[in-house]
C-alpha cells in the first residue's frame, strides 16, 4: 500500500525557500531577480514563494535573520568552554566570529559583489541584529559576569559594544590582517585590555 506525500508545512517551505535562495545568491549574485530562480531551483510557483517569504527584499532580510540565527548556535560552545578567564572567552568569541565571517560564502559573496545591499546590514539596518544579538546573548554574559560587574553596564550594551567590534573588522580593512588568527587575537586582546582595565581613581582639586 503506497503511502500518500505528506504536504509540506510552511515553515518546511520557507526552508526550501531560503535554501534555494542562499545558492541562487552565490551563484549568480544579490543583484538577480530571484524570483524566477528561486521558482525553478525549488521547484515552487512565484506566488508560493509571495506567500511564504515575500518580496526580494523580504527574502534577503529572512535569510539575513536565519544566518545570524545559526551562527549563534555555533558560537554557543564558544562562550561556554572551559577557559575561566572572562577578557580569554570575549577574544575567544569575538575572534571566532570574525573568522567565521570571513568563511560564510554568502556574506563573502555580498561584500565583494554587492557590498550596497550587504552593508547596511552592518551600519544604517544593524539594529534588528544588534537586538537579536542582544536577547540571545544575554543569557551568557549574566552567566558569566557577576551581579556587582552587571549593575554598571547591562548585558544588551556588552553585546552591542562586541557586535560594533566584530562588525567592523568584518567588514572594513585596518592594520590588522584578519586572515591572520594570531594577529587577529593579539589586537583583540589590545582592544579588550582597555575595555577591562580598572578605572583610575579620579581626584578633583
Amino acid at each position: 500500500m503506497r503511502t500518500r506525500p505528506t504536504t509540506p508545512t510552511p515553515s518546511e517551505l520557507r526552508e526550501v525557500i531560503l535554501d534555494a535562495a542562499e545558492q541562487c545568491l552565490i551563484e549568480l549574485g544579490y543583484s538577480t531577480r530571484l524570483h524566477a530562480v528561486i521558482a525553478e531551483r525549488a521547484g515552487l510557483s512565484r506566488p508560493t514563494l509571495y506567500k511564504h517569504v515575500g518580496d526580494q527584499s523580504a527574502i534577503l532580510e529572512a535569510l539575513f535573520q536565519r544566518e545570524i540565527s545559526r551562527f549563534f548556535v555555533v558560537l554557543d560552545p564558544v562562550l561556554r568552554g572551559r577557559q575561566s578567564q572572562l577578557q580569554v572567552r570575549f577574544v575567544d568569541a569575538i575572534v571566532f566570529a570574525v573568522q567565521y565571517a570571513r568563511g560564510h560564502r554568502l556574506l563573502q559573496k555580498g561584500l565583494r559583489d554587492d557590498p550596497e545591499v550587504v552593508l547596511p546590514w552592518f551600519t544604517v539596518k544593524a539594529k534588528p541584529m544588534i537586538e537579536l544579538g542582544a536577547q540571545l546573548l544575554t543569557p551568557h554574559f549574566e552567566r558569566l559576569f557577576t551581579p556587582e560587574q552587571l549593575s554598571g553596564v547591562s548585558p544588551a550594551a556588552i553585546s552591542e559594544w562586541a557586535f560594533r567590534i566584530i562588525g567592523s573588522l568584518v567588514i572594513t580593512e585596518g592594520i590588522v590582517d584578519t586572515s591572520d588568527e594570531r594577529a587577529l587575537r593579539e589586537f583583540v586582546r589590545s582592544l579588550l585590555s582597555i575595555a577591562f582595565m580598572p578605572q583610575p581613581d579620579v581626584h578633583i582639586p
